[in-house]
């Protein structure tokens, strides 16, 4: 049997190319997932720990006054969570975070009272999964 050894030299060199270049749009792809899945359970009234703290009952007077629910859901206008967003913090990293300071303080303050920033253990193979395919399809 005999090999090729620049052909082979080539098909590593390509193959290392195609590797250079999935691995960032994977870590994207799991990290816009994280997005999603904190979006969503903060959405249903979900937090790290469970259902959210109920709202006071002025609180919910106020909200009802605009026209918004009375579960909390952290949203009262949408700019603090539409705000979230995926950048990359290295070569082999990126970072949720929050796109606007004023938004991030925000974040910040129901971070204290409802926690909702972070991964459940049971989400933790979702985000995998959205690397893996990824990654897969671009390599």
């Amino acid at each position: 049997m005999s090999v090729n050894a620049q052909k082979f030299k080539r098909f590593i060199q390509r193959y290392k190319a195609r590797l250079k270049r999935a691995i960032p749009k994977a870590l994207n792809s799991s990290g816009q997932k994280t997005v999603d899945i904190i979006l969503d359970r903060t959405n249903r009234g979900v937090g790290l720990r469970g259902a959210f703290k109920r709202y006071s009952k002025d609180y919910i007077k106020k909200r009802q006054s605009e026209g918004l629910r009375s579960k909390p859901n952290l949203s009262f206008s949408g700019a603090m969570l539409n705000s979230l967003d995926v950048k990359k913090a290295g070569t082999n990293k990126v970072l949720v975070h929050f796109k606007k300071r004023e938004e991030a303080k925000k974040a910040r303050f129901n971070q204290k009272t409802r926690p909702f920033m972070g991964v459940r253990p049971q989400e933790k193979k979702f985000i995998v999964d959205a690397f893996a395919r990824r990654f897969r399809k671009d390599l």
